[in-house]
């Protein structure tokens, strides 16, 4: 989907729409007290996967040290919407991060207090461009920073003032509680939302690994090839264009540049799979959720055959759609797909790197 900021016809003149700031909550204390450098490169990353989560949907504003502005024409529900997933999608690279830090640094020993936070405003606004900067201008750009200094009893929470609410669905209004706050623009009224749930359901649902005897198709095949030298290779964006049969593979790092929460976006014809490193056992085992063409799981297990040759065992577990023909087509199309795999593993893995 094409960024916001690729038409400019959008932002043309006076505009109006939603306002989000999105803040890192606990990052002066905990630069205070910890090594700037590595400080800085959590940070970094931290607001990288923010924006990522929002990319398409979301255009970055300006970014004011450990918050970023951003704006966007989504309709107010589907901003919610957006920000649940990234709250999510932060908590889960924050986790990921913990994982694989071997550092004992300070910075890196307490990454587990940041927090994150939301204020989003409705109104209008205009962009004016000082040379390479954007800025927006306008009273109502003001409301959503004035808010970032409140009195709300939590530290992660969806701040919201009356212009959303009245903008949502009764059902989705009746989560906020009401809250106002008083600043030399005078009384801002609203509401907010305790948002720590939304990783917690998260968690609650996540899938680490799947078990051949809870797969929905299993796939098996042998490589001529060290389970080593394979799993060195399984991540290579140009070795996953042939075993996943694909026409192009993007790549984005994972927590601290590692492998786990790594993410890979497929390309076949004029569709994308988006896949997420979610579990690995480093030369053994490695788990990919997919979101194509549902909610998808894939666990792959290398196993020594001896003299050289590996076993490579694919599980595959989705969500079946209710509609039982549709869940039959699923099936089929995933069992043609799984045995085309295993030709293509053969071929991706048994030639030299």
């Amino acid at each position: 989907m094409a960024s916001q900021s690729d038409r400019p016809e959008l932002f043309a003149g006076l505009q109006e729409g939603a306002l989000v700031l999105a803040d890192i909550s606990g990052y002066s204390a905990f630069v205070q007290q910890t090594e700037v450098d590595h400080s800085w490169s959590i940070l970094h990353e931290l607001l990288d996967t923010v924006v990522r989560s929002l990319q398409g949907r979301m255009d970055v504003s300006q970014v004011e040290g450990d918050a970023i502005l951003f704006i966007t024409g989504l309709s107010t529900p589907d901003v919610i919407k957006a920000l649940e997933g990234t709250f999510v999608a932060f908590h889960r690279r924050l986790r990921d991060m913990q994982a694989v830090t071997t550092c004992p640094c300070n910075a890196c020993a307490r990454i587990s207090v940041l927090k994150l936070k939301f204020v989003v405003h409705h109104g209008k606004f205009s962009r004016q461009r000082l040379g390479n900067v954007e800025q927006l201008h306008g009273a109502d750009v003001i409301v959503p920073h004035r808010l970032l200094k409140n009195k709300v009893p939590s530290k992660e929470y969806l701040l919201v003032t009356d212009a959303v609410l009245e903008r949502l669905p009764d059902e989705t209004r009746a989560r906020f509680t009401p809250h106002s706050e008083e600043f030399d623009v005078g009384a801002i009224h609203g509401g907010y939302q305790e948002i720590g749930y939304l990783w917690d359901l998260a968690q609650a649902t996540e899938r680490k690994r799947v078990l051949p005897e809870e797969a929905i198709v299993n796939s098996e095949v042998v490589v001529e090839a060290s389970a080593e030298s394979i799993y060195k290779r399984l991540l290579e964006p140009k070795v996953m264009e042939r075993y996943l049969i694909s026409d192009d593979v993007e790549a984005v790092a994972g927590a601290r540049g590692e492998d786990l929460g790594a993410e890979f976006h497929c390309h076949h014809g004029g569709s994308v799979v988006s896949m997420r490193v979610v579990n690995l056992e480093p030369g053994r085992e490695l788990t990919l959720i997919a979101d194509q063409p549902t909610t998808m799981y894939i666990t792959t297990r290398l196993s020594e055959e001896g003299e050289g040759r590996t076993k490579v065992a694919r599980s595959f577990l989705w969500e079946e759609p209710q509609d039982p023909d549709v869940a039959q087509s699923l099936r089929q199309v995933m069992e043609f797909t799984a045995a085309a795999g295993e030709a293509a593993i053969k071929s991706a893995f048994e030639q030299p790197a």
